[in-house]
């Protein structure tokens, strides 16, 4: 029999709603207004710790749901949000333990098995990610996230078709399921000849920059008739680099429906364009260009006229798990020691005090543009990207423009990547002039660091010291 504190109060629907609309920071205060009230109800604590987990604090996220089930050791619901975080930690073999003897007590739940296949995608092991995605589809329960799982699972073993088909329950799944559709009344555009098409961005600035790869294409498809509805930032560098096509920047009310016949979300190109391997033959070097004079500008401003300059960025802000994609300067940028270069940054964000601090412990000095915001200017950091010899990064926004603008780049991936970056393979379909070198197990940047640092050496006998 549920407790009294666990029947869903009005309080506690009001913390699921305003959870459900994506504010933590609110949700969060909101819970500590009512915690005395709710403080011995597992449910209650249990939705804080989703919420916790949500904002990566999982220390705090892990002690409230551990006293849920203490208070209710049959609460499945906290076994699962117990098994997220650990998945989230990287603690992936502890999860797929925990979800499978909570699939033993109950073979049929959905969301058990939806996690399960997701804690084997996180370990890089696809094949059995696939084949949990698929077991939990035959169950009665249908989830729209295990649709769009599989589909980025596919997706990374190259099964591009019926990846992308399923890539289109992004729509169905937080954030997707919160995107307004700059156009309603209007059909989708099926990849054939029509006038009036408009392409709109969904995504991240970084998932931007692939599909613009794809928007020449379209166009020619198209009829060479197509707007494109862009980051405000990247404007001025589309407009440069794909004349003939119009570019809107995406803010509020910038659509007149009644200019257009035809739309499609940028994310739904790749459904069109690419459907096997070799449709990628296609993928051109440098789609995106850099402004030529103000490179020249930058040069002479930072003084590198002459000398070899890498590129060096090291975190990713917007990832789900930062620790995932980033790491510390003092660890990425030793690699670099006894290089006669200039190493510039290109990471964007508040990393002054870091790289004063690499600075003064390792002699390896950092040089920064001022000139150039690295987040609000684009244009400004792909200039700086086509100055350089070379771009290191880990995968953020940083190597997504330097394989845009057909620049030399090394991207660092975690274990198990976004599926952007396929597995195995050291080069990439999107970016021809990018390599890969991926970590060998989850969460250790060792060996990848000296397998670069290493063939840093080679480069700087054969290229940078010349």
């Amino acid at each position: 029999m549920k407790k009294e504190s666990d029947k869903l109060s009005p309080h506690l629907l009001e913390l699921i709603k305003i959870a459900k609309m994506g504010d933590y920071e609110r949700a969060i205060k909101y819970s500590k207004q009512i915690f005395q009230q709710y403080e011995n109800s597992p449910l209650f604590l249990n939705t804080m710790g989703i919420i916790y987990r949500r904002t990566k604090d999982y220390e705090q996220a892990r002690f409230v749901t551990e006293k849920a089930l203490g208070l209710d050791n049959t609460l499945v619901q906290a076994k699962l949000n117990i098994a997220s975080i650990d998945i989230e930690e990287g603690l992936v073999d502890k999860a797929i333990y925990a979800l499978k003897n909570v699939l033993k007590e109950n073979k049929n739940y959905s969301e058990a098995m939806t996690n399960l296949a997701y804690a084997f995608k996180k370990k890089g092991d696809f094949n059995s990610s696939i084949r949990y995605y698929r077991k939990a589809l035959r169950l009665p329960k249908k989830l729209p996230r295990s649709y769009f799982n599989l589909g980025t699972s596919l997706l990374s073993i190259k099964k591009f078709k019926e990846g992308w088909e399923k890539y289109e329950y992004r729509w169905k799944v937080d954030p997707g399921d919160k995107v307004v559709w700059p156009l309603k009344d209007k059909p989708l555009w099926d990849g054939k000849s029509a006038s009036g098409v408009l392409l709109w961005r969904e995504q991240g600035i970084g998932d931007d920059i692939i599909f613009l790869g794809l928007v020449p294409e379209a166009y020619e498809k198209a009829g060479k008739d197509m707007t494109v509805l862009i980051d405000p930032r990247l404007v001025a560098m589309c407009e440069r680099s794909m004349p003939g096509i119009e570019f809107l920047p995406a803010v509020k009310g910038s659509v007149q429906e009644d200019r257009f016949d035809y739309h499609l979300p940028m994310g739904s190109l790749p459904r069109l364009f690419r459907s096997s391997e070799e449709d990628f033959s296609k993928t051109r070097e440098s789609y995106l260009k850099a402004d030529m004079e103000r490179v020249e500008v930058l040069r002479k401003e930072l003084g590198v006229e002459g000398k070899k300059v890498i590129g060096i960025s090291w975190k990713s802000f917007k990832s789900l798990n930062t620790t995932k994609k980033s790491m510390d300067l003092e660890q990425f940028g030793r690699m670099f020691d006894g290089l006669d270069v200039v190493l510039l940054n290109l990471q964007y964000g508040d990393v002054n005090e870091e790289i004063r601090a690499f600075t003064k412990g390792t002699g390896i000095e950092v040089l920064q543009c001022s000139s150039v915001n690295l987040k609000e200017d684009l244009d400004g950091l792909g200039a700086l990207i086509a100055l350089c010899d070379l771009v290191v990064s880990t995968s953020n926004v940083t190597i997504h423009m330097a394989g845009a603008l057909g620049k030399e780049a090394w991207v660092l991936l975690p274990f198990a990547a976004n599926f952007w970056w396929l597995i195995e393979r050291t080069d990439s379909l999107w970016y021809p002039t990018v390599k890969l070198y991926r970590q060998k197990s989850l969460q250790d940047w060792s060996e990848i660091l000296k397998n670069i640092e290493a063939q840093l050496k080679v480069e700087h006998i054969n290229r940078f010291i010349n």
